[in-house]
């Protein structure tokens, strides 16, 4: 009876023994299978994840750049748009007379007279337009204050001028040296060439 015993003991310990290779059979088919590819797709999701949040958090700053280059722009605009200066659409539209014109009745300015000169073509890099520049000599005689005034009239109109050059000298009257002076400007407005439009 000892023999069927220790036969039985035996079996049970042969089941037992198959049972146990086959749950940690079952347990490395499933790690191998089923669990590391599963850890694999989960370290990938993680690391896509880090990605993402440092990509958004650039989304971000390139956002808050962007706002402020807008901004900037804006502000740059606007600055342009309030500096830009009317270009005439032919000679006779220049305006300067009225720019320069002296306020004589408090003996400001004795006198002054504008001699136009003949009009010069300005290089353009549009082809379909023409710019052409009037050039002007000045001529005024007065207190110093009212030759600064036209002056200061001239470049803040709203024509598009340059001053190209400014003589001023003490006035003479019958030799003798009086509180007025002679000021000769060149200068000149752009316009557009009639024949162009």
């Amino acid at each position: 009876m000892k023999k069927n015993v220790n036969n039985t003991d035996r079996s049970i310990r042969r089941r037992v023994q198959v049972a146990a290779s086959v749950i940690v059979g079952l347990v490395v088919i499933v790690g191998a299978f089923v669990l590391q590819p599963e850890y694999s797709r989960a370290s990938e999701a993680h690391t896509e994840v880090g990605r993402l949040v440092r990509e958004n958090s650039s989304i971000g700053a390139t956002e808050s750049m962007l706002r402020e280059l807008v901004i900037e722009r804006d502000n740059r605009l606007m600055i342009e748009e309030s500096q830009l200066r009317q270009i005439p659409q032919g000679a006779g539209d220049a305006g300067l007379s009225d720019a320069l014109a002296l306020n004589v009745d408090d003996g400001g300015a004795t006198s002054w007279s504008v001699r136009l000169l003949a009009p010069e073509v300005i290089e353009a890099s549009a082809a379909d337009s023409e710019w052409m520049c009037l050039p002007a000599v000045v001529e005024m005689k007065g207190r110093f204050g009212a030759v600064l005034e036209a002056l200061n009239r001239v470049e803040s109109s709203d024509r598009l001028v340059r001053v190209r050059a400014i003589r001023v000298s003490r006035a003479r009257d019958n030799n003798q040296q009086s509180d007025l002076i002679e000021a000769t400007i060149e200068l000149d407005t752009v316009f557009e060439s009639e024949e162009s439009q």
